[in-house]
């Protein structure tokens, strides 16, 4: 029994994947599974995959057709022998110490999670992302109050405010935790998917252990997911904010985390009519401005922002907020068309 399995997702990554598996072999941990899942590639990522293959024996490929990434970490899931789990995305890579630090970690704290820090790469620039936990073992309490809730949203809707990436490849997990809870990514969600993972992960959680390491590379690039319209993102948020809301329920810490929900329920507003006017295809501007009021007039909505206090919120936040209970269309169009345009402009430099 390998020590970890490290499974990795593949879907028309050509141009960064081999990157991406040297640094799951420089490891300095030898004793590690590699589990290559290609996901239906049509490029040349399953003839990388097999060069890799016939050079290291420690890799094992999965050659599947197309189902999403959920499905492509769930096969690996599904053959993953080793004491511990951990997530690479295809695009990103590690340090070298990354799982040997963090199996050490875990190993000694004999805790279920251990949780590490990582760095946003940029066309142009490096950010390091720390997590803010003075302690190095979080309780129930923790996990809930400072991980989960900060996961879900900020403390407040300002920007800026601390939120920590839910993302399961920051994470080291045991596999026996993994089965004992069924713990598997949802197959319904396109996007954060990862995020309804780790925290029903984290509510089964007895203990989470932190590795203040900053380790992995999360590569941001034009074309992911992150930056690209989406023309059915409402549908997909709602599927995660649901699929959340039960989890929460489920563990009996809903109404802990219940102001965190309300947050998290305008912001998904607030990022459905920024996608909006992200659009680039030929609705016309008449539908856009629509499909923005439509959001605008939403009951559960209305009824957040009837009980929030915007006292003491930023000028842009407060204006935001404002359109969003005034029903402003056309300004949140314009206002967002012009933040996104101003994103776009740094992300090129």
């Amino acid at each position: 029994m390998p020590r970890i399995s490290i499974i990795v997702p593949i879907f028309n990554v050509e141009d960064y994947l081999y990157k991406c598996i040297e640094s799951l072999r420089a490891q300095t941990l030898k004793d590690i599974e590699i589990i290559l899942v290609n996901d239906g590639s049509t490029d040349s990522s399953l003839a990388i995959c097999r060069s890799f293959v016939d050079k290291d024996k420690r890799i094992k490929l999965i050659n599947k057709v197309n189902g999403g990434v959920s499905s492509a970490r769930n096969a690996g899931l599904d053959i993953a022998r080793g004491q511990y789990v951990g997530f690479v995305d295809p695009d990103d890579w590690i340090e070298p110490d990354m799982f040997n630090n963090m199996y050490h970690t875990i190993s000694m704290t004999n805790t279920d999670i251990c949780i590490c820090n990582y760095f946003i790469e940029y066309p142009q620039r490096s950010i390091a992302t720390l997590l803010p936990f003075k302690q190095d073992i979080l309780d129930r309490a923790d996990i809930v109050n400072g991980l989960i809730a900060n996961m879900l949203s900020g403390q407040t809707l300002d920007s800026g405010e601390l939120l920590i990436m839910g993302s399961v490849w920051r994470l080291l997990i045991r596999n026996d935790f993994v089965h004992k809870h069924k713990l598997r990514f949802p197959l319904e969600v396109p996007l954060m998917e990862d995020l309804v993972f780790v925290v029903n992960a984290l509510l089964n959680a007895r203990s989470v252990s932190i590795d203040n390491g900053l380790y992995y590379h999360y590569v941001i690039r034009r074309g992911s997911a992150v930056n690209r319209y989406r023309r059915n993102l409402y549908e997909c948020e709602m599927k995660v904010f649901n699929l959340l809301n039960e989890a929460l329920d489920r563990h009996g810490v809903y109404n802990d985390l219940k102001d965190r929900m309300d947050y998290r329920y305008v912001n998904l507003c607030l990022n459905v009519i920024a996608n909006e006017a992200r659009s680039t295809d030929n609705l016309c501007f008449r539908h856009v401005v629509e499909f923005i009021n439509h959001r605008c007039v939403d009951t559960k909505l209305k009824d957040i922002l009837s009980r929030l206090e915007v006292k003491g919120y930023t000028f842009k936040k407060r204006l935001v907020l404002t359109a969003l209970k005034r029903e402003w269309g056309i300004f949140l169009y314009l206002y967002y068309s012009g933040l996104n345009w101003l994103r776009g402009r740094a992300f090129s430099k």
